[in-house]
């Protein structure tokens, strides 16, 4: 491919090929376009789209190939939905700042979200292969993870994915949920006629196909990237049909290994645009500036897209306007287009003095297009775009942005809702960006998938800096990236379109290559698409479309590549910070990757770690782990214990009440992190000899890697499978350990019904199935005591954030637990109430939901964050505000009232600023007031707190509070916000209290 120099002001000529698979050789800067480059880049495999309904899909060859990642898809590009005109766009802009708010109010946008019909399948066999009788299936809402709906389980991993066995590229059979989707839409007229309308899904999980009334449109798997396809031959005037058939694991689901809850289904916005056939494509806007970082200049790269039968020339009007919307300038530019190609063009637009885009003054500019044929006054579509003028760079090892050092105090950052799982609402998106500006957060990592477009506007517009990271993540397999190279295709599929999407985002200063997946060739040429060259030394140089932004990578191997120009420290401390500081074999900056581990009563050394910081230039901040306490709320359903001790089970995940084939009530699990709970009580802490577990169980295949019946954890007792022919009864002897007795199981065991039982008499471990007794170990010994809870279907110490399996896969009509050791005869006879020895049972007959309670799935590993998930602060983010604020204060000569300020803002005076003092005797004030205190950015002065020496309390305490607040409303808080503060205590020389003698005392006297 070609590399050379940006073009200034000529338009480039593309060969001609098939409008929907074009690969284009061409030259300059603007062939960095992905619809204007070398077909080498891109992961579609075919052309030609064979028609095939759901039934037809052999998804061997889509869902488990992992160098398939789509078909029929257009190559990746920035979002590009027409106006009629620039002013249009521009009013629009005005008042609705959110995309999607704006774009529906274009006549050539139609949003598809909304109220689907909904078929849910537990695999494909089940799954329709036709979208008939779609009237009786059920609703859903799009967009939402269909478990939101209720339908199929969300499930918590952090290293271990949530699908099993793991095997890439290949998926589950038996188990592997399908939501299938079907709405009705109108198309205008106007939409078919001379124009082509495309189809957009911005967030998909995992793998899906669409229909279009009937007809096979295409296939994606990128999950959190978007994906389009043009749908104009699908299509017909008025009413339309859409099916959507999505799958929860795809081979692409091996790179989707985040510690986060995992969901399912179209979580993110759906829509159809059109456009004419001469459609403004993709550009790219490149603001500059000069080296005094005054004047600006903006580069664009654009491709005229020519959709009709003729070539025709085609004039690009651009209009610049600066951030309160006033016209600076205007260019034209003319391009000959090809019948069914498209064409680049390049050209720059000189600004003198532009307003400057950082996290501090997030100036945005807007830049409209008006595309029309040549010679005509009215323009055959508009569209309009955002940008910043701001440049990153690193010099003398330091990460400058617009020429100052910058310090990123950065949070990661998981998309994350309480009831709607990955779906963001947009109130609870706004609140997000307004709490984090609050607290001194100016930088945002995507951990660890990119965002869909809302996200990326609010962060431009509000002032962070952003860290976009690919959706790559291996953490069971952190070597995948080498051992599989198959999925080389699909890593920089991945990586390609974020950056295609996503590259005209001001805050957007670092491209991350992945976290957590090892490190290997797809890395490296994901390291060389962005800057060029040939870093692996293949032989292959890469394209260098974006040398502007920095490369970061976050393996486990300290956060390092070759390729980064960032390092990624991970969990280290602050003195091995001060160790990398003075590595004088390691001069690139340093931004922790993730850090400072904000679960529970944490955040410690946050303060330390910002002094060591501030004390070394190459250090420039991090982001904490994490933003966000990952719990859902679930409903409160619980299934009352008969016995006197209320031993009630509570619902996790989405047990479901069933009936026998007897009419029996009985409750099913599915092994997708479904079981029941009894919380800790002392009449379930059995630790003598003497104990009976007994449950009625249907286990089920497929075999998912555990079946616990009846646990207390893994060092109590418990009744389970061991593996998929062998039943086990086990105690945890402090003394001997695990004691357990084992047998297979018999020939019928799965899919009937069995009394399974295990005993402990005192002198030994007794097995039964069916009253017949199968084993039995000697012991004689005592239990321990295990802190976990009782579990029927889940071991609570195992079944953990890092389990490798699912759970129970089988049904329960009865679960009980008795605190004495029963004789043969008594398991044979059918008990239907408990006796006095009895503590738990349940028989599965009553279900009673009151309520929500706040779950975090199989372990509160994912309870990590600064905030709740209703995003209301935990007490540790008060410290955060407190480490990261911009205004530091030290005492110089306290008792003249002498107070040393550093202004660690870069771009703002402190003059902005309304400072406060008070003096203080203990908690009472004794005097306070206003100071003026003008200080440019990154300097240090010391300022004069004018208080009068007070009258001196014997043995009082004196302090002086300083603070800083903002003077005026802003969109994050109102005037008088504190931004910063800091609390002296004065060493004022304070008489010493009267001692006053014990002897002297008058005496007590109790009266009782």
């Amino acid at each position: 491919m070609s590399e050379t120099n940006p073009t200034t002001d000529d338009s480039t000529r593309r060969s001609t090929l098939n409008v929907l698979r074009r690969t284009f050789l061409a030259t300059g800067s603007i062939a960095l376009l992905p619809g204007l480059s070398d077909q080498r880049t891109a992961s579609a495999t075919t052309s030609v789209i064979q028609s095939m309904t759901p039934g037809d899909v052999p998804l061997d060859k889509y869902i488990e190939n992992p160098e398939l990642v789509e078909e029929n898809q257009e190559p990746g590009h920035v979002p590009t939905i027409p106006y009629p005109s620039v002013k249009s766009a521009l009013n629009q802009d005005r008042v609705n700042k959110s995309p999607l708010q704006r774009w529906r109010q274009s006549p050539h946008f139609e949003s598809l979200n909304g109220d689907w019909n909904f078929h849910w399948a537990l695999n494909p066999a089940n799954a329709p292969s036709e979208f008939d009788g779609t009237d009786l299936w059920d609703t859903v809402t799009v967009p939402r993870v269909w478990q939101a709906d209720g339908f199929g389980h969300a499930m918590y991993r952090n290293i271990t994915l949530d699908l099993y066995p793991y095997d890439p590229p290949n998926v589950p059979n038996d188990i592997n949920p399908v939501g299938t989707y079907q709405r009705t839409f109108t198309v205008p007229n106007s939409w078919t006629e001379g124009r082509r309308t495309f189809l957009r899904f911005d967030g998909v999980k995992s793998a899906y196909f669409v229909w279009i009334n009937g007809e096979y449109v295409g296939f994606d798997k990128g999950s959190m990237t978007a994906a389009e396809f043009d749908v104009t031959d699908n299509l017909q005037p008025g009413a339309n049909e859409i099916g959507v058939q999505v799958f929860r694991w795809s081979d692409g689901s091996y790179l989707e290994n985040q510690d986060m809850w995992h969901f399912a289904g179209i979580f993110r916005d759906v829509s159809l645009y059109s456009t004419p056939n001469a459609h403004l494509r993709d550009y790219f806007l490149q603001p500059s500036l000069d080296s005094n970082y005054k004047n600006g200049a903006l580069h664009v790269d654009a491709e005229i897209a020519n959709y009709g039968d003729s070539a025709d020339t085609y004039e690009l009007q651009t209009y610049l306007f600066d951030p309160d919307y006033q016209p600076v300038k205007t260019a034209s530019k003319t391009v000959d287009v090809p019948a069914d190609d498209s064409a680049g063009v390049s050209f720059s637009i000189d600004v003198a003095s532009p307003a400057k885009w950082s996290a501090e003054y997030p100036n945005l500019y807007r830049v409209g297009f008006e595309l029309r044929q040549s010679g005509s006054q009215s323009a055959t579509e508009a569209q309009l775009a955002k940008f910043g003028f701001r440049k990153y760079e690193i010099i003398d090892g330091q990460i400058h942005v617009n020429g100052e050092p910058v310090n990123f105090k950065g949070v990661n950052l998981h998309e994350h809702h309480p009831k709607f799982g990955r779906t963001m609402a947009e109130n609870l998106r706004r609140e997000e960006f307004e709490r984090l500006k609050q607290f001194n957060v100016n930088a945002l990592r995507n951990s660890h998938y990119p965002r869909g477009p809302e996200f990326y506007e609010f962060a431009d517009e509000f002032g962070f800096y952003v860290c976009d990271e690919v959706n790559a993540e291996t953490h069971q397999n952190p070597d995948l990236v080498n051992e599989y190279p198959a999925f080389h295709t699909q890593f920089m599929n991945r990586f390609r379109r974020m950056v295609q999407q996503w590259k005209n985002q001001a805050s957007i200063f670092m491209w991350s290559t992945g976290n957590e997946a090892g490190l290997g060739p797809a890395h490296f040429h994901m390291a060389e698409y962005i800057e060029g060259g040939d870093v692996d030394g293949d032989g292959d140089a890469g394209a260098g479309v974006d040398p502007t932004r920095f490369l970061y990578h976050q393996a486990n191997n300290g956060g390092v590549a070759p390729y980064a120009d960032v390092i990624g420290p991970r969990y280290v401390s602050p003195s091995d910070l001060v160790d990398i500081a003075e590595d004088e074999d390691e001069q690139r900056p340093a931004v922790m990757g993730e850090y400072n581990h904000a679960m529970g009563n944490s955040l410690g050394l946050v303060e330390r770690f910002w002094e060591v910081i501030e004390e070394h230039d190459q250090l420039q901040g991090g982001f904490i782990w994490d933003w966000v306490n990952q719990r859902l709320d679930e409903d409160y359903t619980i299934t009352p214990d008969a016995t006197e001790y209320g031993n009630d089970g509570v619902f996790h995940g989405e047990p479901t009440v069933v009936n026998t084939d007897a009419g029996d009530p009985a409750i099913e699990l599915s092994g997708l992190d479904d079981w029941i709970e009894f919380y800790r009580d002392p009449s379930l802490d059995i630790t003598e000899p003497g104990l009976t577990l007994e449950v009625e169980v249907q286990p089920r295949q497929p075999w998912t890697g555990s079946d616990a019946f009846l646990t207390k954890g893994d060092h109590q007792y418990g009744l389970k499978m061991s593996d998929e022919s062998t039943l086990q009864f086990f105690i945890y002897d402090p003394e001997e350990e695990w004691v357990t007795v084992e047998s297979t199981v018999p020939d019928d065991w799965y899919g009937n019904w069995h009394h399974v039982v295990g005993v402990h008499t005192g002198s030994e471990l007794q097995l039964y199935v069916d009253g017949k007794q199968l084993a039995s170990t000697p012991h004689d010994g005592s239990i321990n005591h295990n802190p976990q809870p009782v579990n029927v279907g889940r071991n609570a110490d195992k079944h953990r954030a890092n389990w490798d399996g699912w759970l129970s896969n089988a049904r329960y009509r009865r679960a009980a637990i008795h605190d004495r050791g029963f004789v043969a005869d008594e398991l044979r006879l059918n008990r239907s109430r408990p006796d006095e020895s009895t503590v738990l049972w349940l028989d599965f007959e009553v279900f009673e939901t009151d309520g929500t309670f706040r779950s975090y799935g199989v372990d509160p590993f994912c309870c990590n964050g600064l905030v709740d998930a209703d995003r209301v602060p935990q007490p540790e983010l008060w410290q955060l505000k407190k480490a990261h604020q911009p205004i530091r204060l030290r005492g110089a000569n306290l008792t003249a009232g002498l107070v040393e300020v550093t202004n660690h803002y870069n771009f703002t005076d402190l003059s902005a600023l309304d400072v406060h003092w008070e003096l203080c005797e203990g908690g009472d004030v004794l005097q306070q007031g206003a100071l003026d205190v003008a200080l440019e950015p990154n300097d240090t002065t010391t300022v004069e707190i004018p208080f009068d020496q007070p009258e001196f309390e014997p043995g009082a305490d004196y302090w002086l509070v300083v603070s800083f607040h903002l003077a005026e409303d802003t969109w994050y808080a109102d005037v008088g916000h504190e931004v910063a503060f800091e609390q002296f205590e004065v060493p004022f020389d304070v008489p010493t209290p009267t001692l006053e003698l014990v002897s002297e005392m008058s005496t007590i006297s109790v009266n009782e």
